[in-house]
C-alpha cells in the first residue's frame, strides 16, 4: 500500500489547519526510524513522523505516544536541542513529491533555577534579555517517504545537515545524507502534472498498445500511485484493467483525474475481514468495503496501527497479554485434566482389591450370582460370564488404567512449572515500560512456546539487541541490578550474583529479581530497603501501599529443575515490609 503524495498533500493541509504556529512541547523516538513530536496548538497534538521502510508516513495520532527505545542517537539529542520547544512557522511539500518540510523556529528560554516548571507552561517562550533577537535556532524537519530510501533529516538554517535516521553515503546513493553536508531535496519528476491534464495531453502522453492504462498513467504522470490510477480508470469505464487506444474517452479520463488529484479532499479507508487494507485521500469506488473517514490521519492511524505500533504500545501490550491468556488458559485445562486422571488412582486399588477378592471367594460363588459381598462391599459380577472372567476383566481393567496414569504425575509437574512461568511473564508484560521491554517478553514467550509454538530456547535472532538489566546506585554507593524480563532474572540472580550478594524478590507473587552488590560487606539497612522498594515496585504488587520482600543470600538460590527461566527456589534469611518506589 503506497503512501503516496496525494496522501501527503491531504495530510499537509491538516497539519497546516492545526500545527502552524503550535509549539513542540516533547520529542522522542517511538522506533529506531520514527520520530514523535508532542505539540501545543491550542490543544495537544501527536504528530508521528516514521522512515519505517515499509511503513514510511506522516500523521497525527490520537493518543500521546510513548518512547520505544532506551538509546539517544545524535538525532534526539540534536531534536531536543533545535526541535522541542521551538513553535512550528511553515509546512511545506515540493510539489508533489513525497517530502515533508517542517519549518521551526526556537528562541533562547529564561532559565530559573529555582523553578523549572515554566518549561511545561504553554504560555509564549519567553526570550532571554540578555540574547539578541537573531540568536533564534531555525532548522527543517524533513521527512522523505520513500518506502526503502525514506528518511528524517534535520536541516539547519544553513541548509546543512545536523542529523538523520538514516544515513546515506556516495557510494549508496548520488544524493547522500551526512551529517555536515549540504541538503539537496529529492529530483523532481520529469513528468506530466496531473492536476493541470488536458484531454490532448493525455492522449499524446499514453501510447496505444499498452494492455494496461492505469500502468500507463502511472508512467506519464507525477505523484499518481497505482491505486490513484486505478481509480481514476474504474470512474470512467468501470473496471480497472483497460487497454489503451485511441478510441477511449480521453476528455473523461482527464477529469477524473484532475478531479482525483487536488482538493477537496475526501479521505476513505477500506476494510474487509480482516481490517484495514487500504487509504486514499479520495473516494474509492472500485474497491469493496470503502468508508469515508473523519480525516487522513484518522484513515493512516487505523490502517498502520495493525502493522507497526507506536502509539504507547498499549496495542502491542494488549495483542502480547491475549495470546498469553489464551496459552494460560489452555495449561489450565490440561492441569484439571490431568488431576482429573490422577483422582483415578483410587479406582485402580478398587479394581485390583475387587479381582483379588473374587478369586479369594471362588468356592463359594454360584454360577450366574450378580454379586459378592466382602467385608460390607459390594462386588458387582457379570451372571453371563463365569467368576474367573469377572476377575481377569478386573485386572485387565487394571492393568489398563495403571498404564495410562504412568507419567501423570510428571506431566502435571510439568505442566504447573509452565504455569509458573507464564505468570512471571504476564506479570512483567504489565510493568514493562516501552517498546523494547515488550518485545524482549515477547521474545522470550515464543522461546519458551507461551506464544503456541514449540520451545525453541533462543530468545532472540543475532539482529536483535539484548535489553539489559537496570543497574542503579543505592545512597550507600552500592550497585543494585533489577530484572525485569525473565531471561534477565535468570542472568541477575545467576550470573551477575556472587554467592555472597543479597538477593530480593516479593513473597508470593512475581516480579524482579534484585541483586545487591555486597561483596564481603554488610550491606547498610537503607541499601537494603531501596532495593527491597524496587522489587516491590517491579512486581504485581506495585498498585500495594505495603509489599512484603524476602531476602536471601544468592548462595540459597536455586533454578527449579526443569522449569522455565527465571523459576527459582530459595531459603530467604528474612523479610522487610516497603512501599513499592520507581527507580531514582
Amino acid at each position: 500500500m503506497y503512501f503516496d503524495a496525494l496522501t501527503l498533500a491531504a495530510v499537509v493541509d491538516e497539519l497546516r489547519a492545526t500545527l502552524v504556529g503550535g509549539r513542540v512541547q516533547r520529542v522522542l523516538l517511538p522506533g529506531e526510524l520514527s520520530v514523535a513530536l508532542e505539540i501545543y496548538a491550542g490543544r495537544r497534538y501527536y504528530l508521528v513522523l516514521s522512515a519505517h521502510p515499509q511503513f514510511a508516513r506522516v500523521h497525527l495520532s490520537p493518543v500521546r505516544i510513548s518512547r520505544g527505545t532506551d538509546a539517544t542517537p545524535p538525532l534526539l539529542l540534536l531534536l531536543r536541542k533545535y526541535v522541542n520547544r521551538g513553535r512550528i512557522t511553515a509546512i511545506e511539500q515540493p510539489d508533489l513529491e513525497r517530502v515533508l518540510l517542517l519549518s521551526i523556529a526556537k528562541r533562547p528560554l529564561l532559565r530559573n533555577s529555582d523553578d523549572e516548571s515554566e518549561l511545561d507552561s504553554d504560555d509564549e517562550d519567553q526570550p532571554d534579555a540578555t540574547s539578541p533577537a537573531d540568536e533564534t535556532l531555525r532548522c527543517e524537519l524533513i521527512v522523505e517517504v520513500m518506502e526503502r530510501r525514506s528518511n528524517i533529516v534535520l536541516v539547519g538554517d544553513d541548509n546543512v545537515i545536523l542529523a538523520a535516521a538514516r544515513h546515506v553515503t556516495p557510494r549508496m546513493s548520488r544524493r547522500p545524507v551526512l551529517p555536515r553536508e549540504p541538503y539537496e531535496l529529492p529530483p523532481p519528476q520529469s513528468r506530466h502534472d496531473p492536476r493541470q491534464t488536458t484531454a490532448v495531453e493525455m492522449r499524446a502522453a499514453v501510447p496505444d498498445g499498452q494492455p494496461d492504462l492505469a500502468r500507463a498513467l502511472v508512467s506519464a504522470y507525477r505523484g499518481l500511485s497505482p491505486l490513484a490510477a486505478r481509480e481514476v480508470v474504474y470512474r470512467v469505464m468501470g473496471r480497472t484493467i483497460v487497454p489503451t487506444g485511441a478510441d477511449l474517452p480521453w476528455e473523461a479520463l482527464a477529469g477524473a483525474l484532475r478531479q482525483v488529484c487536488q482538493p477537496p479532499w475526501s479521505p476513505h479507508l477500506v476494510v474487509d475481514d480482516s481490517g484495514p487494507v487500504a487509504f486514499a485521500p479520495y473516494e474509492l469506488t472500485h474497491l469493496p468495503g470503502a468508508r469515508p473517514s473523519p480525516s487522513m490521519s484518522t484513515a493512516l492511524d487505523a490502517y498502520y496501527a495493525a502493522r507497526e505500533r507506536l502509539t504507547a504500545h498499549h496495542q502491542r501490550r494488549d495483542a502480547l497479554r491475549e495470546r498469553l491468556n489464551a496459552m494460560r488458559e489452555r495449561l489450565e485445562r490440561q492441569r484439571s485434566a490431568l488431576r482429573t486422571e490422577l483422582e483415578r488412582a483410587s479406582d485402580l486399588e478398587r479394581l485390583r482389591w475387587e479381582g483379588e477378592m473374587i478369586f479369594a471367594f471362588l468356592h463359594e460363588l454360584a454360577p450366574g450370582q450378580d454379586h459378592l459381598e466382602v467385608d460390607g462391599r459390594r462386588i458387582t459380577l457379570d451372571p453371563r460370564k463365569s467368576p474367573v472372567e469377572c476377575a481377569q476383566d478386573r485386572f485387565r481393567a487394571y492393568e489398563k488404567a495403571k498404564s495410562a496414569l504412568a507419567g501423570v504425575p510428571e506431566r502435571l509437574r510439568a505442566v504447573e512449572l509452565r504455569l509458573a512461568g507464564l505468570d512471571e511473564t504476564l506479570a512483567l508484560l504489565e510493568l514493562a515500560e516501552g517498546y523494547d521491554a515488550i518485545e524482549a517478553i515477547a521474545r522470550e514467550a515464543e522461546a519458551e512456546g507461551y506464544l503456541g509454538s514449540e520451545p525453541t530456547g533462543r530468545t532472540r535472532k543475532r539482529s536483535d539487541r539484548p535489553v539489559p538489566p537496570l543497574r542503579l546506585e543505592s545512597s550507600d554507593g552500592l550497585t543494585i541490578y533489577v530484572g525485569r524480563t525473565a531471561q534477565q532474572n535468570e542472568h541477575v540472580t545467576f550470573r551477575l550474583g556472587a554467592p555472597d550478594d543479597l538477593w530480593l524478590h516479593v513473597r508470593g507473587a512475581p516480579g524482579a529479581h534484585v541483586i545487591i552488590k555486597a561483596g564481603q560487606r554488610d550491606v547498610p539497612e537503607r541499601t537494603i530497603e531501596e532495593a527491597a522498594a524496587l522489587a516491590a515496585y517491579y512486581s504485581s504488587q506495585r498498585a500495594s501501599a505495603s509489599v512484603e520482600v524476602e531476602i536471601a543470600r544468592r548462595r540459597h538460590v536455586r533454578k527449579v529443575r526443569g522449569g522455565p527461566r527465571g523459576l527459582v527456589t530459595y531459603q530467604a534469611e528474612r523479610a522487610v515490609r516497603v512501599t513499592p518506589r520507581p527507580p531514582w
